[in-house]
Parts: C-alpha cells; structure tokens; sequence
C-alpha cells in the first residue's frame, strides 16, 4: 500500500542550497561518469525490463509526471513515473530508505525535468547513485550473494579495494617543489594539506583503537606524503598496517555511504576528499560519531568541509594553473561545474 505521497518540488530547494546548487541545474544539466564499468544510468547488460534502461535505449521521455511516495509496505520511498515504481537496471524497485526523504524527492526531481529530445542518460546523477546502492543492498545485503549478480555489478571487496588505490596517489598527500608558482603553490599546499593529514591521521588511529584494527596498542596511523622536492618523481604508498585500519573503515560503511564516497573519490581523484564529503554531510546519528567523526569528543567539534573547500583541497594545482594562464573557455569552467554537481550529488545521496 502507498501513501504519503510528495510533490517534487516539495522541500527539496533548502537542501540544494546548503551545498550551493541549485535542484534544476543538479537535474538537467549533470555529465556524471557512471561506476559501472562504462555504462550509464541503464546499461542493459542483463535485458532487463525497466525504466533506466529504456530510457538509455530510447533517449525519449516516455511518462508524463514523475512523483515519491512512501510505500508502507516496504517502509521506504519510492519514485513512481505516472504511478509505475521506477526500477533500476537490474530490475530492482529503486526503493530509498525511509530517513532519505529528500533523496527520493530529489530523485523523481530529476526524472520531472528531463525534456523530450534533449535526454542523455548521464543527466541524472542522483538516479545512478541511488540505483547503484540499490542493486548493490539486493546483492549484498543478502545471506548467501548469487554469483551471477555478483559478476554483474561486481563484487562488493574488488570496489573497496580500487577505491584503497587512490588513498597511495591521493593528490592531497603530494607537494609541488618549491620552484612551481614561485613557491606559492606549495606554500598554500602546506596551509591545506598538513592540517588534513593531521586530521586524518587522527581519525583513522581512533577508529582502528575503538574497533580493534590497530596492530599494536601503540601504533598511530601516519600517511605517507610524496615531496617532489625531495623524492623526485618516486611513487607514494601507505603502509600495509595503515591499509588494513582504512579497509577496516570501508567495511562499516553503509551501502549508501560507500556508493557517495566511490563518486567523490573518482570525481576528485582523492580519497581524502571523498572521506571529508562522508564526514561534513552524514546525518544518520546512530552512525555519525562511531564511523564519521570518531575522533571527535562532542558534535561542537565535528570535523566539516563545504562542497567549495573540498574542491579546493582537490583541485588546487588546477586552481593555480588558471590564475596564472587563465582560464580555458568550455574546459576549465565545465570541469568546475562538474566538481560541483558530483561532490553534490555525492554528498546528497550519503544524507
């Protein structure tokens, strides 16, 4: 039985604000990549009957007035197009726990504002995210995962292992010589950059000592940074114990969180300012203070970055590049729009 049914332009514009985009421009003008190997919001790699997957074959609006609603049944929102549950690519009922209100909202937002002719599957961020973690709770939040879908979506420790990756070529962890941008670059890099490993340092330790993943009672995490300065052009890598505490962390992760992260992470290139997109935007309480801010004595002290300064922390070569040469028309202005609509997206999708 459904009920509670949300106009979707209900109590959605405060949320988009927080973050500084506006719902329209969130809806109608995202290029996101899409996770899932190449594909986009469909794909049909299994020929299944639903509406992202007809979309992405027809590229034409096929429904009239997209809407949420709760569903009692399930105790979660779904979005219905002219009254049809809106399924994901793998045939899944896209149904959004009951605490994301504003995601379902956002989400039949995205499927109300598409026009006709104009329609690219990748113009709906928040449909692949929420479909994403959607397929992967049918898959994994199951006791015995069928091997099939497993290799359909891919398997859940093969994803936390690739996201580990960018943690050794985290661009937050690298600083310019001194020579580059007459020292400004590396100046501003140490005003930002050491404050995170600082941070970060901490919050790992006091998560792997409250959850046991500390290899010995004294061990402190402490990331590995690269000084192209002083270590040339070696690679950087963290140490295996190091590893194991942050693979420990993903792990605890809620499906929905690790699907937000694994988008910041490819959207910045850093897994540091994936995490910092996890930790200023979580709102569930029973998880906020164990996974997110662990470190923290109380909320007055909770560790918080806006979607500006996370891109900032990302992006800061690039920053410097256009100051100093300026800016490159429909190449460095798209790129900025697009760290914004996916740290956004990603940020919504984790509330």
């Amino acid at each position: 039985m459904l009920a509670t049914v949300r106009p979707v332009g209900a109590r959605i514009g405060l949320g988009c604000r927080a973050f500084g985009i506006s719902a329209a421009r969130l809806a109608t003008k995202a290029s996101d990549v899409p996770y899932t190997s190449s594909r986009a919001v469909g794909g049909d790699v299994n020929n299944v009957r639903s509406e992202t997957n007809r979309l992405e074959k027809t590229l034409l609006r096929f429904w009239n007035k997209a809407s949420a609603a709760f569903d009692e049944t399930l105790k979660k929102w779904v979005v219905n197009l002219d009254n049809k549950p809106l399924k994901t690519p793998l045939g899944n009922k896209l149904a959004i726990p009951e605490r994301k209100e504003q995601l379902a909202l956002l989400v039949a937002h995205e499927w109300d504002n598409l026009l006709d002719m104009k329609i690219k599957p990748t113009n709906l961020p928040l449909t692949s995210l929420t479909s994403r973690a959607v397929d992967l709770s049918s898959v994994f939040e199951t006791e015995k995962p069928d091997p099939n879908m497993v290799i359909k979506i891919g398997d859940l420790q093969d994803v936390k292992h690739d996201l580990l990756k960018y943690l050794d070529t985290d661009t937050c962890l690298i600083f310019a010589t001194e020579d580059e941008y007459e020292g400004k670059l590396r100046k501003r890099q140490k005003e930002l950059y050491n404050a995170l490993i600082e941070e970060y340092n901490s919050f790992f330790t006091e998560f792997g000592r409250q959850n046991g993943l500390l290899p010995s009672e004294n061990h402190k995490v402490q990331l590995q940074t690269l000084d192209c300065e002083t270590d040339g052009l070696r690679g950087n890598s963290q140490t295996a114990e190091d590893r194991a505490i942050v693979l420990g962390w993903l792990d605890h992760l809620p499906l929905f969180d690790l699907v937000a992260l694994e988008k910041a992470i490819l959207t910045s290139k850093s897994f540091l300012c994936g995490v910092t997109i996890l930790r200023s935007n979580a709102t569930d309480e029973a998880t906020k203070k164990a996974i997110y801010q662990p470190n923290k004595a109380s909320e007055l002290e909770y560790y918080f970055k806006d979607i500006e300064e996370i891109t900032e922390l990302g992006n800061l070569e690039t920053i410097f590049q256009t100051e100093e040469w300026g800016e490159v028309e429909d190449t460095h202005d798209v790129d900025q729009a697009e760290w914004g609509r996916s740290l956004t997206a990603a940020a919504l999708v984790c509330r």
